[in-house]
């Protein structure tokens, strides 16, 4: 019998990584099979929607760009379509290498791999023809897979969601359905790219959330849906490639807050699979992904997870004071996206307490954000499974240590008094931007809780919400001009010990902070 009440705890287990395990890894890389981040349909009917872009010239096309006072109606729908999978997944720039050049995208990747595919429903939506279509990155078009009207289908697949049967006049025309492309990731990091997949997954959920609004479209999250009918829909090899999220886009004006209900939440459970859980490396991916798959709707449970601030209630408590930010993202939001970078290098000079707060503000309060025109009740799965941890090493109006941040008191309760800089160098399999970030960010979780409550699928939503997190993080740093990079390779028990929580609080996700090094001469 095993010890594992779950695959997802066996898998999580299996996949962290040690310094005993990764001297021992013995894996290399094959360029001669490294896989392409691009999905293309050379046979099919390509929509191109290059010329539609709020952008200064067509990189995709020598036709330019349409000047927007000149779109027809048709035009002004397929815009709208084209802004948000542009500034969600499309890329921005290009860096010549030998004779493949390096596309980089409007999302952060790990390791520049873009695993995530996006897909369009489309069912009586201005502009496009019913049927599926793939976003083609490369081209900045459409290729229609299938005809006909499949929304049909998606509603059986999503146990007949309100929003999508057109329950209390509210439907949806159009749908996105992202998917993950296994090997583009394992290809690099074996089995724990299936972290880094959902990571990757969730920073475009973040920009898609953050362009719907602004489009007035409501973005709203469906990640409890039957699997395998919805592979289907998309005509997948399910080996391959598979379905991890939906989003049905609605008008907002009408829609109402459709997010998240008693009857239809984001997130629905699947089973708990703990049987024959020994899976050899290789296996363990696709053999997480297929036991957390969902045949039928079942509720979720009433479950209350523990409040993990209680913890720290006695801790020091340093308010954060609610401001009036004046970013005007109505304006800055596709310029930001677009000048998006992973920060590759930190000066190691201080933050300052105000910009952490502003980019925590973003990131966690976004009804601060109503008046710029973005969604005051952004789509995620569960947030109530994700805490936040940070570690100062140089924030000016901060003591040096570990701090937890209380997403609904708007403060932080220092929980370690120390700077961690040497430990977080280490930590971060030695990457300079752990020694020099000012400050770190950790998204932990309680697993077995969280597993408890949305059985193995709860893996998969835990690691897109921090990625949407994550996401929000990277937008609001850039704005502000400061340094941001995501890691998603670290040795995971040691940022327990650092933050002083118990092993069954597992780190998902780390974001460092600071100011960009300058370029040297």
């Amino acid at each position: 019998m095993s010890t594992y009440e779950s695959y997802a705890e066996y898998y999580h287990d299996q996949t962290k990584y040690t310094p005993e395990g990764i001297a021992s890894n013995q894996h290399r890389l094959d360029f001669d099979k490294q896989p392409t981040p691009f999905k293309e349909y050379r046979n099919k009917k390509i929509i191109d929607v290059s010329h539609l872009l709020p952008i200064e010239r067509n990189p995709f096309s020598d036709v330019g760009i349409k000047n927007p006072t000149e779109f027809s109606d048709l035009e002004k729908s397929l815009a709208e379509l084209s802004k948000i999978l542009y500034f969600s997944n499309g890329i921005t720039a290009m860096i010549p290498y030998n004779e493949t050049p390096f596309y980089m995208r409007a999302n952060p990747s790990a390791g520049g791999l873009y695993p995530t595919e996006i897909y369009v429903l489309a069912n009586g939506y201005k502009g496009l023809e019913d049927g599926l279509y793939n976003y083609q990155v490369l081209k900045q078009g459409l290729a229609l897979i299938q005809k006909g009207d499949l929304k049909k289908k998606l509603i059986e697949a999503t146990f007949d969601h309100p929003v999508l049967a057109g329950k209390d006049e509210v439907t949806s025309s159009l749908q996105l359905i992202l998917t993950g492309v296994f090997f583009r990731s394992s290809w690099r990091y074996q089995d724990r790219a299936y972290r880094r997949i959902c990571l990757d997954t969730g920073h475009i959920l973040g920009n898609i959330d953050l362009l719907s609004f602004p489009s007035n479209f409501k973005a709203v999250l469906i990640g409890g849906f039957n699997d395998k009918l919805v592979n289907e829909i998309l005509c997948l090899e399910e080996d391959e490639e598979q379905a991890l999220a939906v989003i049905a886009l609605i008008d907002k004006n009408i829609g109402g807050n459709c997010r998240d209900n008693s009857l239809h939440p984001a997130a629905l459970p699947s089973k708990l699979d703990n049987h024959d859980i020994k899976t050899p490396e290789g296996g363990r991916l696709l053999q997480l992904h297929n036991r957390s798959k969902i045949e039928n709707f079942v509720k979720v449970p009433n479950i209350a997870l523990v409040d993990i601030e209680e913890k720290f209630k006695f801790s020091s408590k340093v308010p954060l004071e609610e401001k009036i930010h004046e970013h005007r993202w109505h304006e800055t939001l596709l310029p930001t996206i677009l000048k998006r970078r992973s920060t590759r290098a930190f000066s190691g000079e201080p933050l300052t307490k105000e910009e952490l707060n502003a980019i925590l503000d973003f990131t966690y309060h976004p009804e601060s954000f109503y008046a710029d025109g973005l969604d005051p009740d952004p789509m995620y799965f569960d947030l109530s499974l994700i805490e936040t941890f940070i570690a100062v090493n140089d924030v000016d109006g901060l003591e040096e240590g570990c701090y937890y941040y209380s997403k609904k008191g708007r403060y932080l309760r220092q929980v370690r008094f120390k700077n961690f800089r040497e430990e977080v160098y280490y930590l971060c399999l030695g990457q300079e931007l752990g020694y020099k970030a000012s400050a770190v960010i950790f998204h932990t979780c309680d697993l077995p809780k969280s597993i408890f409550k949305y059985g193995e699928r709860a893996y998969r939503y835990i690691h897109m919400d921090a990625g949407h997190l994550g996401q929000r993080i990277n937008l609001a740093a850039i704005n502000l001009s400061l340094g941001v990079s995501g890691i998603g390779g670290f040795f995971d028990d040691n940022v327990n010990e650092i933050l002083g929580i118990p092993e069954d609080e597992a780190v998902v996700y780390i974001t460092t902070l600071g100011i960009p090094a300058k370029p040297s001469s």
